[in-house]
């Protein structure tokens, strides 16, 4: 049988390796499953079909590689809404507070950035569509008016209410 160890930090014992909780029976407390589904983006679809191309081209730039893997590092892998650490690859998403379409200037500007998980960039994207709906231009000042507190203190009590 394969085992493996514990991911409890200074924990060594060895569980089956085909055990959903990644945790011992010591620290399985301190496994939660995720309880919310999404679908998984077809990346390589999204950015060839849906996403524009100037944002595609901007989101692939090394300037923006560059910070936005030095805004998770600084973050230490945790997210700033909700404040779970993720060691998983690509679980963290490094988003615009207000929009890269809204404010094009304020694209590498790190007051405008945070590190979300993915769970979080879903309520975020909810709130885009309800506050910008399908016209951006028709509410550029709006987007001012959803600091990164107020947007945080809402995208949590979404959470809680699933």
């Amino acid at each position: 049988m394969q085992l493996k160890k514990c991911r409890y930090p200074t924990c060594s014992q060895l569980i089956p390796f085909d055990q959903k909780n990644p945790f011992c029976k010591k620290h399985g407390k301190n496994w939660h499953k995720r309880q919310f589904n999404y679908q998984k983006t077809n990346y390589k679809s999204y950015n060839k079909y849906r996403r524009d191309s100037v944002a595609n081209a901007f989101y692939h730039s090394s300037p923006w590689r560059r910070l936005s893997a030095d805004l998770r590092r600084q973050s230490m892998w945790t997210c700033e809404c909700c404040g779970h650490t993720y060691d998983a690859k690509s679980f963290l998403v490094v988003d615009h507070i207000i929009p890269f379409k809204v404010e094009p200037k304020l694209k590498l500007d790190r007051k405008n950035l945070w590190v979300l998980c993915k769970k979080c960039h879903f309520w975020k994207t909810k709130l885009e569509q309800q506050i910008y709906g399908a016209s951006l231009i028709a509410n550029l000042d709006t987007s001012k008016a959803w600091p990164r507190k107020k947007i945080q203190n809402w995208i949590l009590t979404r959470e809680k209410s699933k």
